[in-house]
């Protein structure tokens, strides 16, 4: 466990006079569990991986070598130069070049809604900017336009930056890049979705998937070679070559193997010891991505990965304060002063979780609800699987809990186990249920339906009323609901502004709206429901801390490496723990000191 403390104190001044509030001396945490995606190889056997927002060097023993975690956003692509002394990455708001001696930025830019990421063989950095290839040269700046001329929607370039799939509306081409000569195309079905590619090590053929089928490309070949079953090879999945002849497709720990001239599976399907994402490099190389990263042998991709590490991960997604002490993970309850895990029970499968008031419930596999309170972890439901329970919001004293799905509803009470109530959509005359949250009490249930306005559901008649009327372009995604009763809701409208409501209770109406530039990740109010804390993607001030009572902002901070929506209070609220690192800097989770 490593920890680390700055020194930053945020406050905000309106209208003239200090905040009466402080959010001051985060300490920023370091949790294992980084999520890895994407992987470029570098000389001498080093290797470039994301893990979640950063990007890291890893040797040939996947030690850390250097790391990036600038980035505020998952990366979406990497790609390393050629000649392997540039590396890229790119996020959905910034892409990035490196110099891999110095760790120097290059250069860097915002990139287009469609832009991918490559290299060509000279060095310069390849984007698809509103459908044309364009070509930046790294020293110069100097932009280009390489080829697609607004037609292309997808682009895919091989390692040594001299070939490309190209994927237009209808159809595919296999081209050499440089000359943009032609080696082979086809059509494509009219429901493609997406675009993954693999370059056989000869250069001489590709394995195209759409998510609506498998071609091979080969070059100088009229036709395309139709992979068998490529319908069921998802872009989910990996392709690996064994040698120009042969492929192997891998998805969730099963492999199938395929003859690279017929496309036909060769043999019968086999296991793997990894479930993750396979990406093979020069000499040999492939490694497993996921939640950990190995390596393994080309020949014998069945064995165990070896070495294997766990990365430190940018987020954590769940946390709570127990006895006073901030526990956070990824999906685990680590305490960060010890980094031992708490035990709240079976973690497989977690769907959701969420602390209140030293209570820790947790939603598995959609069906199993338990509750951590007082040292002690009770089952309190398993439900039917046909509600599609993903949702889970506890009361603010942490003894209710309302868990929904599309189909499916239900109130639990933590202190004496039991489902209190359960409705369906057709009960209370809905399309399907998008979120809910118990009332402080726990006697009634404030529920997003699938349109219109927040229901008030009594449980113990099942009435029905308005709890909120939401705007008619909006859609809420959030809710949270204070000691006092407070409602409040963050949605979406048809102008990309993300908004918060407070509703006092009684009420159907806002007494106060925020408007957010950015997306509204976390909403959580603190312990005595005095204070609102909303956690936000915008890049300068992501938290932000408004009084309940008037929706004044009192305080806002914080630039993180954001991808949570985590926010808890520690008791009596003095401290608040944001589920992201510092960005800038190696960190999982911050907790500040709150000082009214």
């Amino acid at each position: 466990m490593r920890i680390s403390a700055l020194l930053l104190t945020a406050a905000l001044t309106a209208g003239g006079a200090a905040s009466a509030l402080t959010l001051a001396t985060p300490k920023v945490y370091t949790v294992p569990g980084a999520d890895s995606n994407y992987a470029a190889f570098l000389p001498g056997g080093q290797v470039a991986v994301d893990a979640d927002n950063a990007v890291l060097i890893l040797d040939q023993n996947l030690k850390t070598q250097r790391g990036w975690y600038t980035l505020q956003g998952p990366v979406k692509a990497l790609a390393a130069s050629p000649d392997g002394t540039r590396l890229a990455a790119l996020t959905q708001s910034r892409w990035v070049v490196w110099d891999v001696a110095t760790g120097r930025e290059v250069r860097s830019g915002k990139p287009r809604y469609d832009a991918t990421l490559a290299f060509s063989a000279d060095g310069a950095l390849l984007m698809l900017d509103d459908g044309t290839l364009k070509r930046t040269d790294l020293n110069s700046g100097q932009v280009t336009d390489v080829l697609g001329d607004g037609e292309l929607y997808d682009v895919r370039v091989s390692r040594d930056g001299t070939l490309a799939i190209l994927a237009f509306e209808d159809h595919v081409e296999f081209v050499r890049l440089g000359t943009a000569a032609p080696l082979a195309q086809a059509d494509i079905s009219e429901d493609w979705d997406g675009l993954a590619v693999t370059f056989s090590p000869d250069g001489q053929a590709a394995v195209v998937r759409t998510g609506s089928e498998t071609l091979i490309l080969r070059a100088g070949q009229a036709q395309a070679t139709e992979v068998e079953g490529g319908e069921d090879l998802s872009l989910e999945g990996s392709v690996v070559f064994l040698n120009a002849g042969q492929f192997v497709y891998a998805e969730d720990g099963e492999a199938q193997l395929f003859d690279a001239q017929s496309g036909q599976s060769v043999e019968d399907a086999f296991e793997l010891d990894s479930y993750e994402t396979l990406a093979a490099g020069p000499d040999d190389q492939v490694l497993s991505l996921g939640r950990s990263v190995g390596r393994l042998t080309l020949g014998q991709l069945s064995a165990p990965a070896r070495p294997r590490v766990t990365l430190p991960s940018a987020n954590a997604w769940t946390g709570a304060f127990i006895g006073g002490v901030p526990h956070a993970g990824v999906g685990e309850f680590l305490n960060l002063k010890t980094g031992r895990a708490l035990n709240v029970g079976n973690r497989e499968n977690l769907y959701a979780a969420e602390g209140q008031s030293e209570s820790i419930w947790t939603l598995n596999s959609g069906v199993t609800v338990n509750v951590y309170r007082a040292g002690k972890v009770m089952k309190v439901a398993t439900l039917d699987e046909k509600g599609e329970y993903e949702t889970l919001h506890a009361s603010p004293d942490g003894r209710y809990a309302a868990v929904s799905g599309y189909h499916g509803l239900a109130l639990l009470d933590g202190q004496s186990g039991k489902v209190l109530k359960k409705f369906t959509p057709e009960q209370l005359k809905v399309e399907d249920f998008h979120d809910a949250i118990p009332t402080p009490d726990g006697k009634a249930l404030i529920v997003i339906p699938h349109e219109g306005a927040l229901l008030r559901v009594d449980v113990a008649s099942g009435r029905q009323s308005v709890a909120f009327k939401l705007p008619a372009d909006a859609d809420a995604s959030e809710l949270q609901v204070s000691r006092g009763g407070t409602l409040a809701v963050a949605y979406s409208t048809e102008d990309d502004d993300d908004r918060l409501a407070l509703v006092k209770p009684g009420a159907t109406t806002a007494f106060k709206t925020l408007t957010f530039t950015g997306e509204v990740r976390g909403v959580r109010f603190s312990p005595d429901g005095k204070l609102l804390a909303v956690l936000t993607t915008d890049a300068q001030n992501a938290l932000q801390v408004f009084d309940t009572a008037t929706g004044a902002l009192l305080a806002r901070t914080g630039q993180f490496s954001l991808r949570t929506s985590l926010l808890a209070w520690a008791p009596g609220g003095t401290q608040l723990m944001v589920g992201a690192g510092l960005l800038g800097q190696p960190g999982s989770v911050t907790v500040y000191d709150v000082k009214r």
